[in-house]
């Protein structure tokens, strides 16, 4: 009775701690998963009613958002509730595999409408049900990834709570082309830090400048992020977004991915781009979040743009990238071709209302203005001006 109390508690302060660690890391923690225990001694039969191999380590249940751990197996409460239940909650692959699962409940429950059916009965319907198919295919697709997540959350948290010697075991007990996925992970986790490893595997993504900055840090170091004359957090900050930042340092180096945007310009180009009135450095100049770098530099630089004189170079510059977007977008197909078009747009208005004398300096407020629907844009696409 003691040692099962004893183990309850560990199991209930790794909780604690993990749920901490998470919501200081990430902004949230899991929250709509429950957790369920089944004695060790029991486990065979619950395995069995649920058609595991009994050798299993745990089962994360979409449907109800449950993850069942036998006894008090840490590494079983890493991968089941932190991992598969984190990214349920907070991974579009995961939503996404809850928001079917809950259909196919939904009209299993409807058809059979409370009578009692056998195993053969539910198979023989879903053989002939379109969201269980759709389901199928889908979790085919996606178990890999989402296996791989649960495994690195066991590195993850065995490591924050001195049981790495428990994961090594687990780990040499993985296939050879599990422990290639597992280390391309882990790698990449020891290179770029545990809050680019989350991003890059898909979870919702928290972004105030104080955990951009951090994430900075972890991919460039402090000193890099430190020399920094600006960097500046844009766009539209959504969970499943791109990180869009905006830089002027002679350190940062670009970075575009499937998570990230990060523009960098080195300090002098960013002077000359300001002193055009270049769209692409006026925008997050009055528009972005400070992340670090010099703020009475921000200030300066903003002070700038609406005291410096219109050159005719400025007019030019804007005009000629109007062109150059254009002429792009003949070689881009869908969705490039869209965006290099809209540029297009906004270098096109910049330069109209700057040969006006008017200053409209963020991207929004162009392309919202009369001049982003001017004839002259459409005779610029055909190459007349």
């Amino acid at each position: 009775m003691i040692r099962a109390q004893e183990q309850a508690q560990k199991i209930r302060t790794l909780l604690d701690a993990s749920n901490s660690f998470y919501q200081d890391l990430l902004s949230y923690k899991p929250e709509q998963t429950s957790l369920e225990q089944v004695p060790e001694s029991k486990w065979n039969k619950f395995a069995r009613t649920k058609g595991l191999n009994s050798n299993s380590s745990g089962i994360y249940l979409p449907r109800n958002q449950t993850a069942v751990i036998p006894g008090e197996n840490p590494l079983s409460l890493f991968h089941e509730y932190f991992g598969h239940g984190l990214y349920c909650e907070q991974s579009l692959i995961g939503k996404r595999l809850v928001d079917l699962e809950r259909k196919l409940l939904k009209e299993e429950t409807e058809y059979f409408d409370g009578s009692q059916f056998a195993l053969e009965d539910l198979q023989k319907f879903r053989q002939k049900n379109p969201t269980f198919q759709e389901l199928d295919k889908f979790r085919k697709q996606n178990l890999a990834q989402y296996e791989l997540f649960a495994i690195w959350t066991e590195f993850l948290l065995s490591g924050e709570h001195n049981l790495r010697d428990d994961f090594r075991r687990k780990y040499n007990s993985l296939q050879r082309e599990d422990k290639v996925a597992v280390d391309s992970v882990i790698n990449f986790s020891r290179q770029f830090g545990d809050l680019a490893t989350f991003y890059a595997q898909g979870l919702a993504r928290q972004t105030t400048p104080q955990r951009i900055r951090r994430l900075l840090e972890d991919i460039f170091g402090d000193e890099v992020v430190r020399k920094s004359r600006l960097i500046l957090l844009t766009g539209s900050k959504k969970p499943f977004s791109d990180i869009d930042l905006f830089a002027s340092s002679d350190s940062l180096q670009a970075i575009k991915n499937n998570w990230m945007d990060l523009v960098v310009f080195n300090e002098e180009d960013f002077e000359r781009r300001i002193k055009l009135f270049e769209v692409q450095v006026t925008h997050p100049i009055l528009t972005g979040e400070f992340v670090a770098g010099d703020k009475d530099y921000l200030r300066q630089k903003q002070n700038q743009l609406k005291e410096q004189p219109i050159t005719k170079e400025s007019i030019e510059h804007n005009l000629v990238r109007a062109k150059e977007n254009v002429e792009y977008s003949r070689h881009c197909l869908n969705e490039d071709r869209e965006a290099s078009l809209s540029y297009a747009k906004t270098y096109l208005a910049n330069a109209l209302a700057l040969k006006d004398g008017k200053r409209i300096l963020t991207k929004e407020e162009l392309d919202i203005s009369l001049y982003s629907q001017s004839e002259t844009f459409i005779e610029l696409k055909g190459g007349k001006i």
